[in-house]
């Protein structure tokens, strides 16, 4: 594989290089207990966080405060604010007469939502976060600003303290609140440097000690995971990560395992690589065939990664591969050995297919395409061989 240099721009003091003050976002919710860890988060992003809270005893010195923000910035800033429950209902019916120099308010489940049709300023990005089942909320196609429902979470959703609190649905909405942070304060951030030398430390360094714990350097110290979805290998946390890898993931790097990137996808904090990798079943992969001993047979198989970056420091990994092919290239897998009561049925073959997927993948061929369908007698052999229709 090759590696960029890295390359960053935009005006933070986190994992960015910023030319002025860093962006000011304000987190407000229903609660005097400080969330030090989301302002730490959102801190090592570059941003700079502080936290108001909300006291419906003193609301109408709430709104004072929320409208004053602006007196804290220097010239030519903007701030955001990140709000949650009745927080949010506040906040948001606070901006419908203009927040000085508010570019983007993010509200999450707030108990009363605007009116469809509600007029913010232009100046300032509005993104919704609903909780489905808890709330009634209007599709998002006929609103003026930006709604997500998760339709499984109830409101806490993104408290970790909370017992309604869903882990999944909320690092998504984690990912698009950054997305729109980042879109309103104009920042351009560059992942790619991040996962490059993450890459260059797992696949190209032979001493497994030394690309070892380079990769764990390059993770949160927040219990950082590796899923290997078709094999279930990795870890959680950087003392079993750095086992795994100097135990189990770079030796297992045979002498012509290589890795060809196909396609890479860049989101806010997220870069998905499409890949190809080959090698030799040589000796024993212990994160591709764990276990099964060498059977020197060629393997050729695609691959998608997943890594998840936050304030410059690797968050995830998941990796996902058709684990049927690999034991079907290696000899562990019989297309034609199938259970008794398929067979009964008239199935001749499992459908599972080798190193093509691979090559098609490369360089797609018409003829490659939908032999299953005809082996199964689903697809006459004539209606895919012409001048690819």
């Amino acid at each position: 594989m090759s590696f960029t240099s890295p390359s960053q721009t935009g005006t933070t003091t986190g994992f960015l290089s910023f030319n002025s003050h860093p962006p000011r976002i304000y987190l407000t919710a229903p609660s005097d207990h400080t969330p030090e860890r989301a302002l730490l988060e959102w801190r090592d992003e570059g941003y700079e966080a502080s936290y108001l809270p909300y006291n419906p005893d003193a609301q109408a010195s709430y709104i004072h405060t929320i409208k004053t923000l602006h007196e804290n910035l220097k010239l030519g800033e903007n701030y955001a604010i990140v709000c949650y429950g009745d927080a949010a209902s506040v906040v948001l019916k606070t901006a419908l007469k203009p927040l000085a120099h508010c570019c983007a308010i993010v509200a999450y489940y707030p108990p009363i939502l605007p009116s469809p049709k509600a007029k913010f300023s232009s100046q300032t990005r509005i993104q919704i976060h609903v909780a489905g089942l808890s709330q009634v909320s209007p599709p998002s196609e006929l609103c003026e600003f930006q709604v997500y429902r998760y339709e499984s979470c109830a409101m806490g959703l993104a408290d970790p303290s909370a017992d309604t609190y869903s882990e999944v649905e909320a690092n998504l909405a984690g990912s698009r609140t950054l997305g729109c942070l980042r879109k309103a304060f104009k920042l351009d951030v560059d992942l790619e440097p991040i996962v490059n030398a993450a890459h260059k430390a797992k696949y190209q360094d032979e001493v497994p000690e030394r690309a070892s714990m380079a990769v764990v350097k390059s993770m949160t110290q927040n219990s950082p995971h590796v899923t290997i979805v078709p094999t279930l290998e990795g870890g959680i946390g950087r003392r079993s990560l750095e086992e795994f890898y100097r135990e189990y993931f770079v030796p297992s790097l045979v002498e012509d395992f290589s890795m060809r990137l196909i396609s890479r996808t860049i989101g806010v904090d997220r870069v998905v690589d499409e890949m190809v990798i080959s090698f030799t079943h040589s000796d024993e992969v212990d994160w591709i065939l764990p276990g099964v001993p060498a059977t020197n047979k060629k393997v050729e198989i695609a691959i998608v990664s997943i890594i998840t970056v936050r304030g410059g420091k690797l968050v995830s990994e998941h990796m996902y591969w058709d684990n049927a092919s690999v034991l079907y290239q290696v000899g562990l897998l019989e297309r034609s050995l199938i259970p008794k009561a398929f067979k009964d049925k008239g199935l001749k073959h499992l459908p599972v297919v080798g190193a093509a997927a691979a090559h098609t993948l490369i360089k797609p061929k018409q003829g490659e395409y939908n032999g299953l369908l005809r082996e199964a007698g689903l697809l006459p052999d004539s209606s895919t061989q012409t001048n690819g229709h």
